[in-house]
């Protein structure tokens, strides 16, 4: 039997010489560096200054791994990325996974991508 191959995670364009970039991680998701500060929970010094904290990309984790998800499911699309992060979803009463990240709720994507690439979730 042949050796299984490892698959190969996706590599965002998030990165800049392998540490993650704030404000690359902003252009991705097609928001400003204000609304990225936000969403890592830091000030917006810290994302002028660009690289993540070693504790800040930690706490980026279940966006990252969303978008890594993402990327898969539109085959590398960042436009239907950011579109879909935009769309009001009517089981959250109106909300886009982007107002979810705004308010720091990086789990609640997770878990909605998560049901997503699972096929738990109609008419995605």
């Amino acid at each position: 039997m042949p050796p299984t191959i490892p698959k190969l995670e996706p590599v965002l364009p998030i990165y800049d010489s392998g540490e993650l970039s704030l404000k690359q991680l902003a252009r991705f998701i097609g928001v400003n560096q204000s609304q990225m500060a936000k969403i890592a929970a830091v000030n917006s010094r810290t994302v002028e200054r660009d690289l993540a904290s070693e504790k800040t990309s930690k706490k980026l984790q279940p966006l990252i791994h969303s978008l890594k998800i993402l990327w898969q499911l539109t085959d590398g699309s960042e436009g239907n990325i950011r579109s879909w992060l935009k769309e009001p979803l009517v089981e959250w009463f109106g909300e886009s996974p982007l107002d979810s990240l705004l308010k720091n709720d990086l789990k609640a994507v997770e878990q909605l991508v998560g049901r997503i690439y699972e096929g738990d979730s109609a008419g995605y």
